[in-house]
C-alpha cells in the first residue's frame, strides 16, 4: 500500500483487525494537526478501529492538500486551529471531490469563530472529548449519512439558533431551485453524496449547493441550518 508521507508528518500503517470487522466500508484518513501529542495519539486510536485501514497525518493544510491530491481519502480530520491560518486552502480541502471533513475543536464555543469562515464540513469532534469509542460511533455516523457531533456542541447550537430567532428580520429567503432541493435533501438528512445522486450531480457541485444555503441561511453546519428551516417552515416557503 503506498501512504502519502510529506516532510513533518506521520504515518499509521494499518493494523490487522480481528474477524474482519468492517471490512466492507474500511476507511481511509487523513489527519490534519500540528500538535504532535494530539496528532499521534489520535492516529494511534483511529489505526485502532476496525472500521478504518489506513491513517495518514499533516502538519498543516497545504499538505493535506497535496495529499489529497495525490490519492485517494475518504475523511478528512482537520484541526480548527489551522483553519484560522489558512482558511482558504482549508475551504478547498472541504470541497474536495468525495472527501468527508471533520472538524476538530479545541471547545464546543470555537464553532463561534468557525462560523464566519464559511467553511462546510460534516461532521465535529472537541478535543477533550477524543476517546476510541467517541470516534468509532462518529465514523459509524458518518456512514450512515449522518452529522456527528457532541452533545455540548448542540447544546451551543440550540442557544445559538434561539439568540438568531430573535435577531432574525423577517425578509423573503432567495434560494435559487437547486439550493431549495438541496435544503430539503438536508432535512431528510442526506450526506452531499446522496444529495448529489437525488440531483443528478457531482458530489463536488452538491457541496456548492449546501454551503450556498448555509451562507444565505447564516448557519454555520447543517445541524444548524436543518433546525432553522423546520422552525421558520422554510420548506413549506420553497
Amino acid at each position: 500500500m503506498h501512504t502519502y508521507q510529506p516532510d513533518a508528518a506521520t504515518t499509521v500503517l494499518p493494523a490487522p483487525h480481528p474477524n474482519g470487522l468492517g471490512s466492507q466500508h474500511r476507511l481511509r484518513i487523513l489527519v490534519v494537526l500540528q500538535n504532535e501529542m494530539v496528532r499521534c495519539g489520535l492516529c494511534t486510536m483511529l489505526q485502532s478501529l476496525p472500521t478504518v485501514i489506513s491513517v495518514d497525518s499533516c502538519i498543516d493544510p497545504g499538505l493535506a492538500l497535496e495529499a489529497l491530491e495525490s490519492q485517494a481519502f475518504d475523511a478528512v480530520i482537520l484541526s480548527s486551529a489551522l483553519l484560522e491560518q489558512d482558511a482558504e486552502t482549508a475551504l478547498r480541502i472541504a470541497s474536495h471531490r468525495e472527501t468527508r471533513t471533520l472538524l476538530l475543536l479545541r471547545s464546543a464555543q470555537d464553532h463561534y469563530e468557525m462560523s464566519s469562515l464559511g467553511i462546510p464540513v460534516d461532521g465535529f469532534f472537541i478535543e477533550s472529548d477524543l476517546t476510541v469509542s467517541v470516534l468509532d460511533e462518529a465514523l459509524t455516523q458518518l456512514g450512515r449519512g449522518e452529522m456527528p457531533i457532541p452533545s455540548s456542541l448542540a447544546r451551543e447550537m440550540l442557544a445559538q439558533l434561539r439568540q438568531r430567532a430573535r435577531s432574525r428580520p423577517d425578509r423573503p429567503l432567495l434560494l435559487t431551485p437547486r439550493e431549495k432541493e438541496a435544503l430539503t435533501l438536508l432535512v431528510e438528512g442526506l450526506s452531499n453524496k446522496q444529495i448529489a445522486r437525488r440531483l443528478g450531480i457531482s458530489e463536488h457541485g452538491a457541496k456548492r449547493h449546501v454551503a450556498n444555503v448555509l451562507a444565505k441561511l447564516n448557519c454555520p453546519n447543517r445541524t444548524l441550518a436543518v433546525a432553522l428551516a423546520l422552525r421558520d417552515g422554510l420548506l413549506s416557503e420553497a
